[in-house]
Order: C-alpha cells, then sequence, then structure tokens
C-alpha cells in the first residue's frame, strides 16, 4: 500500500524532489507550493487526504504550526545540518571559489558553519553569518546580504530561503542558494513515511470505553448509540447504569482532542466515562476499569497502556504518571512510599508554577485533596530531604503562619 505524502516547498525544491521521486518506492507525493514561507500556514487547510505532512524547511514548518495542531495525522520537516553546509561549500569550491571571509550565510544554525570549518581546517576564516528564524522579516535578511555585498565586504551570498534568493538575484547580486543533499532529502522523506505507518499502527490498537451512570437512573439507549457512534464503536451492555464500547486508540483520540465530550454529558444525567488503551483487549479493558475510578460525575479519564493518566475531561487533559520508569523517580517514589499518581501529581504542579516556593494549600487546590492529605505528601517528602520549608507567611490576621516548601529534587526528566 502506497503511504501518500503531502509535499510543501519552494518551486525550486519541488522540482529538484520530482527529479528522483521514482527513488521513493512505495510512497506518492503530492506537492504543494509556497512563493514564501510564510505561505504554508495557508496551504495547510487546502491539503487533501493524506498520511502525512512533509515540509522542505524549518522556517513553513514553524509558520503552519497553528494549522498544523489542527491535523489528525503526523508531521515532519527537512532539518538543514552540517551535511547541507559541507555540500555547498564543497559544490562552491568547484564552480565559484570564493574566499570563505568573503561569504555572507543566512541559516537557522550558524554554530554548523563554524563546526564544518573547523573540521577542515579553516578555523582562521570566518564568514559573515545571520543567524534566521520565523521573527525575521524576509526584507532583513535581503538588506544583511545586500548592505554587505554593496560596500564590498562580501563577494557572494548564500541563502537558505529561496524567496530571498530571487529577490538578491533580481537585484543583480551575487547569490547561490544553499543546497540540500540528495541523501538528506530521500532520509528525510522515509523518516515521515516511518512516522505515518506509526501513526497508523497506533491509531489502529484497541480502546475500551466505559459509560457509567447512578444506580438510580440510566443512561438512554439513543444517546448511548450517539457516543458509539461519534467514535466508531460496538456496545456491550453490561448492566442498566453500565455500558462497554470498543473501538480503536485513533478514534477515542481524535474525539477527545475535539472535545466531543461535552456534548456526551448531559447535566440532568450524572454520567461517567472512562478509556483504557493497551495491545490487548485485556489490557484495554483493565486500564478503562483503572481510569473508571478516577471519574467523578460528568468527567472522564483516559489511561494508556504506559499508564499515563489524562482527565478529568472535559475540564482538563492533565498527565498524570501511574508508573514510574525514570530510576530517579522510582528511588524517590520507594523511600517516601508515594504512589507514583501522586508524585506525578506532584512533580506537575512544580512544573505548572512560576514560582518554585509553595504553600500546603497551594498544592491542596491543585490536587483537589484534603489538607490532612496534602500534609502527610509534604511530610513524606520533607522527611526524606525531597521537600524543604523555607519560611513562612501570614496572610490573615489570626491564626498559625503558613510555611513556605520548595521541592528538592528534578522535576524536568
Amino acid at each position: 500500500m502506497l503511504t501518500r505524502i503531502a509535499v510543501l516547498g519552494s518551486a525550486t525544491f519541488i522540482e529538484r524532489l520530482r527529479s528522483f521521486e521514482h527513488e521513493l518506492p512505495s510512497i506518492r507525493l503530492d506537492y504543494y507550493t509556497y512563493n514564501i514561507p510564510s505561505d504554508a500556514k495557508d496551504i495547510i487547510p487546502t491539503i487533501k487526504p493524506c498520511d502525512a505532512v512533509f515540509f522542505s524547511g524549518s522556517f513553513p514548518f514553524t509558520y503552519a504550526k497553528d494549522s498544523i495542531a489542527k491535523l489528525p495525522i503526523p508531521t515532519f520537516y527537512l532539518k538543514q545540518d552540517e551535511n547541507a553546509i559541507m555540500t555547498t561549500l564543497l559544490s562552491l569550491s568547484l564552480t565559484n571559489p570564493t574566499a570563505v571571509h568573503k561569504l555572507s550565510i543566512d541559516l537557522v544554525h550558524p554554530e554548523g558553519v563554524k563546526n564544518v570549518l573547523e573540521d577542515i581546517g579553516l578555523t582562521n576564516q570566518t564568514p559573515f553569518l545571520m543567524k534566521i528564524d520565523t521573527s525575521f522579516d524576509l526584507e532583513e535578511i535581503v538588506a544583511f546580504h545586500t548592505i554587505l555585498q554593496k560596500n564590498g565586504a562580501t563577494l557572494l551570498a548564500i541563502t537558505s530561503i529561496h524567496a530571498v534568493y530571487q529577490r538578491l538575484r533580481d537585484n543583480g547580486l551575487s547569490v547561490i542558494r544553499m543546497i540540500d543533499p540528495k541523501s538528506s532529502i530521500i532520509k528525510a522523506i522515509e523518516d515521515t513515511k516511518s512516522l505515518a505507518l506509526l501513526f497508523k499502527s497506533q491509531s489502529a490498537k484497541i480502546a475500551v470505553g466505559y459509560i457509567q451512570t447512578n444506580i438510580e437512573s440510566s443512561i438512554s439507549e439513543e444517546k448511548v448509540k450517539q457516543i458509539a457512534a461519534s467514535i466508531q464503536a460496538n456496545t456491550v451492555k453490561e448492566a442498566d447504569n453500565l455500558y462497554t464500547l470498543f473501538s480503536t486508540q485513533g478514534d477515542v483520540q481524535e474525539a477527545l482532542n475535539n472535545n466531543f465530550i461535552t456534548s456526551w454529558m448531559n447535566s440532568s444525567l450524572a454520567v461517567k466515562m472512562a478509556f483504557g488503551y493497551g495491545k490487548t483487549v485485556l489490557e484495554a479493558t483493565q486500564n478503562a476499569r483503572d481510569a473508571l475510578s478516577y471519574a467523578t460525575d460528568n468527567t472522564a479519564y483516559l489511561l494508556t497502556d504506559s499508564k499515563e493518566l489524562l482527565g478529568p475531561y472535559p475540564y482538563s487533559n492533565k498527565q498524570v504518571r501511574l508508573k514510574n520508569v525514570e530510576p530517579q523517580f522510582v528511588q524517590i517514589a520507594k523511600e517516601t512510599t508515594l504512589s507514583p499518581a501522586n508524585l506525578s501529581k506532584v512533580i506537575q504542579f512544580s512544573r505548572s508554577r512560576k514560582s518554585t516556593e509553595f504553600t500546603a494549600y497551594d498544592l491542596e487546590v491543585y490536587l483537589q485533596v484534603s489538607r490532612r492529605t496534602t500534609e502527610r505528601i509534604l511530610k513524606k517528602l520533607a522527611d526524606h530531604g525531597y521537600a524543604q520549608i523555607i519560611g513562612e507567611e501570614m496572610t490573615y490576621q489570626q491564626g498559625r503562619p503558613r510555611a513556605i516548601y520548595e521541592l528538592n529534587f528534578p522535576i524536568y526528566n
């Protein structure tokens, strides 16, 4: 089966890719041409059904980020690496020999040029470099090369952006494009294909869901059919107040991403929902059952096959790990006897804050648990040196001051 990939690039890039697309078996490329990188964001809504989207560089990819977030398929872009710099300089030495210090170069990672020159023993020569990103207007990049060349500081411009190349050329300046090696382009397209196949594989995995109401009430068969249809699920009635749904991870994930959960809930009927992912039906069923234990009225939770708990939907999709795999976190959980879920919640709490300092009340509000439970968690962390009291605050006139805490272990793993 062919993997269909949408390619967004300049006319020159697409023309070059067409010349060797026959070397990409089992891949069908659909081409979309832009004049300037920022056009990519407007092209995304016009893309026809495909398995993945490939961008010719980081610029169009970054410009289209907001549109990409709405895509239900994976995206990839060609990264400009030191091979591109080496290939460009080698080609230049054969076709238009120019002293390195007489070059002006714009690129995303200018440090790559310095690394290449160091590798080939030209550390005593430095070109004029401009680090570019999407905050730059194309006119700024054009001006960078133009001023240097007109002042005689440089003899040749090397640009990473086709639109800049065209402008400089139209203005009568000496310019060449950065060359992306054929091997790098082929590898990037093949990586995009692998990403698409992996995405399909993950989306096709089994997902099991539960719909549960209070014993005193029951959800209508029509409502269950509506929910099942939205995720293309088969349903089994377990009891008057419990239904099981069998679907795929892709369908469930799309429903959650698009906030279908809001339409599933009915304020006049207390409904709990849960979903579980797994490599087998048994694993997915167990994960759904575990997720259901966290659900409260008119909320839903999802437990993935890697034991990541997401929810409560539709109010939040905060992620909590119910399994520790980082050795350091395993050690902390073991020493403090905190559950993986509670430790993960504390870590997520700390990551979400602008300040490293917090009170027991701050943590209590975030965890949505009792003060006693919060203080028990903090005591366990403090007793083993993973949290410490660094001060006190008194924001009210009576009572005891609140202790101010700070965590004492890395949270960014």
